[in-house]
């Protein structure tokens, strides 16, 4: 037993390193008409920590699948008690009422399958079967995986260090991977070739005069993804997190002062580093979603009157950094570029054209005359944007030919397929194509039956109150209310991470490359709870970050 406790945690440890090689290394299978088969270390990690989980919830003393479907008399009474026995039963009925209020009903369990179960039915009516049935096995593999982090992990009685160790491994695999992007940029400027820096094609220096790194993600769009979680937790943390006021003022010794104040700048850091790289992927996506995630903060910080000038201070301080730092790439790049064409065009492409102080030179870009010293682009490329624009009406024209694919969609994994044999309308000339926008995808692959599944499932996580007690977990109506989402002490984080992730899954779909936005979220939800499993102490007003128990 201790040894597979120790094989879960260290799979958890290494969870925020894995995702960031989303797309290298890669293990290639082959491919067919209409898909490539790939096996990425995310994905690999995700199958082992399912059968470590599996196996750990059917032998952790004293568990059962009782623990997870309702409650008999005798555990409610034993919920309801209050003053202790002598006789030792009590600790035994205590330890029986937690695992109850950190488990889930069998109901409620069912009730959040319905999703995974009904896209696996669509199977039978997909337009690529082969690409369905994988898909819907990743997403079991996620659905199981998020269950396992909320409810399995304190099933194991994880060290009081855990969660503060974990956050370490997340802020320090982060800030590596933000240097190897910072390496990949400068090596591009001094000539390196790509299989090498492992850019995309699209990223070298000769495409807009300074190179956006990718990271070991497939594009730079998911490289910026990957870093939005890590950026807005530093963000939170110097905003909200009380713990160094407090340890400051009741530190005994200059040594604890010290130390305080040193972890409080290295926060500082990270945010500035993890921003800046962000900054620095160019991904408009990733830096729309940032920006709206750090509105969120900012509302929140207002509401709390908790507002930092750190907080506005550190993204502006790293983007005018990351923009002198593209300007200087563009002088001492391959195109040989002036520093004022390179932050102007950097800021031409991110404000779609709006903002254009670009030097008014004759345009090379796609003439004749253009050398290898010209970069490919000097501004806004609005074909990228048509792209996804018309993709999107595809997806619509599509979805709406037949009123089966209306109510049903074409099955899951079958986009690309149905947009291809649909050419004629849609101009799509692959079946491997992607509707890169995950709503529309949904929509276009399980149709409106599988939306209002997703929104139900969505309800159901974040405002439960809305549903009858009795018919989400079983329960009287007058038994003691679960503590919901709205009531976490990390809202603003969560809040702030799940809007940002909703506005980047307008820019792409698919789940390979993406498993980061179904993981990180639990994760962190898990992070910041605070130690008792019976959460009735969280209060709406509460705005720290981890209990003192946990530091």
């Amino acid at each position: 037993m201790k040894l597979l406790r120790r094989i879960y945690y260290m799979l958890l440890y290494a969870l925020p390193a894995i995702l960031f090689f989303s797309y290298y290394p890669v293990i290639r299978l082959g491919s067919s008409d209409s898909m490539n088969f790939e096996l990425s270390l995310p994905l690999i990690w995700l199958a082992m920590f399912d059968v470590i989980a599996f196996v750990s919830l059917l032998v952790v003393p004293g568990n059962t699948f009782r623990h997870f479907s309702k409650p008999s008399r005798e555990e409610q009474a034993a919920t309801t008690e209050r003053a202790p026995r002598k006789d030792g039963r009590a600790n035994g009925a205590k330890k029986s009422r937690q695992k109850v209020l950190l488990g889930i009903s069998n109901k409620k369990f069912f009730l959040f399958s319905l999703f995974p179960f009904y896209a696996t039915i669509s199977i039978l009516w997909s337009a690529n079967s082969t690409r369905a049935f994988l898909t819907a096995g990743i997403i079991w593999l996620l659905f199981f995986a998020v269950f396992a982090i909320i409810y399995i992990t304190p099933l194991l009685n994880p060290v009081k260090s855990f969660r503060i160790n974990l956050l370490k491994t997340f802020f320090i695999s982060s800030a590596i991977i933000c240097i190897v992007c910072w390496l990949q940029a400068i090596l591009d400027v001094l000539g390196v070739g790509r299989e090498t820096t492992l850019l995309c094609q699209g990223c070298v220096s000769q495409v807009f005069g300074f190179p956006h790194p990718s990271g070991f993600a497939i594009e730079p769009q998911f490289m910026g993804n990957l870093l939005l979680a890590p950026t807005l937790t530093t963000l939170y943390l110097i905003t909200f997190h009380k713990t160094g006021q407090t340890e400051a003022k009741s530190a005994t010794s200059r040594e604890t002062a010290s130390r305080t104040r040193l972890e409080k700048i290295g926060v500082v850091f990270l945010a500035l580093l993890f921003s800046a790289t962000l900054f620095l992927t160019f991904s408009r996506g990733a830096i729309y979603a940032f920006a709206a995630g750090l509105a969120v903060l900012l509302i929140f910080a207002l509401i709390k009157h908790q507002f930092r000038p750190s907080l506005l201070a550190v993204p502006v301080v790293a983007f005018i950094f990351t923009l002198t730092m593209q300007g200087v790439f563009n002088v001492v790049g391959p195109t040989y570029g002036s520093f004022t064409s390179g932050v102007a065009k950097s800021v031409h492409q991110l404000s779609l054209g709006l903002i254009d102080f670009r030097p008014q030179t004759p345009s090379q870009d796609n003439s004749d005359t253009a050398s290898e010293n010209t970069s490919t682009f000097d501004g806004y490329i609005a074909e990228s944007t048509d792209i996804r624009l018309n993709l999107n009406s595809a997806a619509l024209k599509t979805w709406s030919t037949t009123p089966k694919n209306a109510l049903f969609g074409v099955g899951l994994g079958g986009a690309g397929t149905a947009l291809y044999e649909n050419r004629a309308v849609t101009k799509v000339t692959s079946p491997k194509e992607i509707v890169q926008n995950q709503p529309l995808s949904l929509l276009l692959e399980l149709g409106l039956v599988g939306v209002a599944l997703v929104v139900f499932s969505l309800l159901l996580a974040f405002c439960p109150q809305i549903f009858p007690r009795k018919f989400v977990d079983g329960r009287s109506a007058n038994a003691q209310p679960a503590p919901t989402f709205w009531q976490h002490p990390a809202l603003p984080l969560l809040l702030a991470l799940i809007i940002a992730y909703v506005i980047t899954l307008q820019f792409f779909s698919g789940l390979p490359n993406a498993l980061h936005i179904y993981l990180l979220p639990p994760l962190l939800y898990y992070l910041f709870l605070p130690n008792q499993p019976e959460s009735v102490k969280i209060t709406k007003n509460s705005t720290s970050s981890l209990p003192k128990s946990q530091k």
